[in-house]
């Protein structure tokens, strides 16, 4: 079984770029550790809907539990998972101006009442507090609005503006309500960007700096 790896990346705040794995952290320097893993929970696909595309969404499930997800994985079959996903952990955290931060909140993008589809499931955007950004989008098993202890919203200045990549799936001809594109984000392995249409992506799109 692959798992969560050792740190890829080591970001330090304050510093121009990031630092390589197994940079010596200064004590007390706040420090960002990236790392992947490829431990994923199955969170819904769209098998009978009449998608023309099919999908399946995943949650990462670091091994290591001190680790926040920075997103859901999505991926265009209906097959177990691939790829990899990023995560993270603050270490030397500065207490009153964290590197990770909870959502404030979830804005759903879209569910598939209506499809038909053999299971229930939802997008939603971490609505991240101020001065934080949320990479990734998150899926749901159901309706519900998320509840997620181990998301990390990251502070502004760790992050800077990415590329949406390929389109990964949308919804056509599934007959729900609503209408969902969901895109990858180039330099952010494993999680992905939606809104609520078949439009090339127009919206907020951030990976982590130095990536």
């Amino acid at each position: 079984m692959l798992i969560s790896e050792p740190p890829i990346q080591i970001i330090r705040t304050g510093k121009a770029a990031a630092q390589a794995p197994g940079a010596q952290v200064i004590q007390g320097e706040p420090t960002l550790f990236v790392s992947t893993t490829s431990v994923y929970t199955w969170l819904y696909n769209d098998s009978g809907s009449g998608a023309s595309m099919d999908v399946t969404l995943y949650r990462p499930a670091p091994t290591d539990i001190s680790y926040s997800i920075l997103g859901d994985y999505a991926q265009g079959n209906y097959s177990n998972p691939t790829g990899t996903s990023l995560i993270v952990k603050a270490i030397n955290d500065d207490p009153n101006f964290p590197l990770i931060k909870l959502p404030i909140d979830y804005s759903e993008v879209w569910d598939d009442k209506g499809s038909g589809g053999n299971h229930d499931g939802s997008v939603w955007f971490p609505v991240p507090p101020d001065g934080y950004i949320s990479i990734g989008f998150v899926g749901q098993t159901g309706y519900s609005k998320p509840s997620l202890q181990n998301y990390a919203c990251l502070r502004r200045d760790l992050c800077v503006d990415a590329a949406p990549g390929q389109l990964i799936w949308n919804d056509r001809n599934s007959g729900a309500h609503g209408d969902i594109s969901i895109y990858q984000i180039v330099g952010v392995p494993g999680s992905f960007v939606a809104q609520s249409n078949y439009n090339p992506y127009i919206g907020p799109c951030h990976k982590l700096a130095g990536n």
